[in-house]
């Protein structure tokens, strides 16, 4: 960013910036295709490809799941890329408006300039953080995000869908001392790797949460203008509630993962 714009302008740029991604965070996902699978299609597309890798004995992806997964991948890889961009906007915008705030009464930009920046801010940080992480979980493991299209809106199903889901069904139930298909194995082993992921994440992100608020409340101790404490106060009590948040999501899912099979079974139930 240029430093010789002035602060209303380059908030505005900023505040412009972060904008437009969050568009690009909705519209270019949404132009990707991979050998005829694109998000209008991707469930259908899912469940034929996961009836006919049931039924083929082989843990081995058939072509035309792969093309799926492939496509997932590369959806939520991008949403990731862009979620990235837009959380570093957002931050850089925050600096720029903390650092307008500090200003002298006449020289700080005007309210026209800061109440709306400031609500885009305390709006798409947590939403871009959360965008970014759900999103690389998505990345890392591609098949076992696309397996809640199976039971989406409900356990229930038709046709061959509905057969498969009972044989899954009732191969978990008897896992792992009974036999079981190959297609079975794969889905619980990347199902523990979808867990892992976000446990990891979410740990990180818990500590990070922690140092924010211990970096906040040094600050406060430190800081004389009441209006800059009160702020701090409030950023301190938003980082420890996301902290504990981020915590409770690191454990749960820590669980999911070292029983895989439980949360699979519980999602083929019509669970999450």
């Amino acid at each position: 960013m240029n430093s010789h714009l002035s602060h209303p302008r380059r908030i505005g740029v900023l505040t412009a910036t972060s904008g437009a991604l969050l568009a690009a965070f909705f519209v270019v996902p949404h132009a990707l295709a991979h050998d005829g699978v694109d998000s209008s299609n991707v469930a259908a597309s899912f469940r034929r490809g996961l009836i006919s890798y049931w039924d083929s004995g082989s843990a081995d992806f058939p072509r035309h799941l792969d093309a799926t997964v492939e496509f997932w991948f590369r959806f939520h890889l991008v949403k990731a890329a862009v979620s990235a961009l837009l959380l570093a906007a957002v931050v850089v915008l925050g600096v720029a408006l903390r650092r307008a705030a500090r200003q002298r009464a006449d020289e700080r930009p005007g309210r026209r300039v800061l109440v709306p920046a400031g609500a885009l801010v305390a709006s798409l940080g947590p939403f871009a953080l959360v965008a970014l992480v759900a999103n690389v979980q998505g990345a890392v493991a591609p098949f076992a995000s696309l397996l809640p299209m199976l039971t989406d809106g409900g356990p229930r199903a038709d046709g061959e869908l509905a057969g498969t889901l009972a044989q899954m069904r009732r191969q978990i139930a008897g896992h792992p001392a009974e036999g079981h298909s190959p297609a079975l194995t794969v889905m619980i082993g990347d199902f523990a790797l979808y867990h892992a992921v976000l446990a990891v994440m979410a740990a990180v992100a818990a500590l990070a949460l922690v140092g924010a608020a211990v970096t906040l409340w040094k600050r406060h101790r430190t800081g004389s203008d009441a209006g800059s404490k009160r702020a701090t106060k409030a950023g301190i009590a938003a980082s420890a509630a996301c902290a504990v948040l981020a915590l409770v999501v690191a454990v749960a899912n820590t669980t999911s993962a070292a029983h895989s099979s439980q949360a699979l079974a519980a999602l083929l139930d019509g669970g999450w």
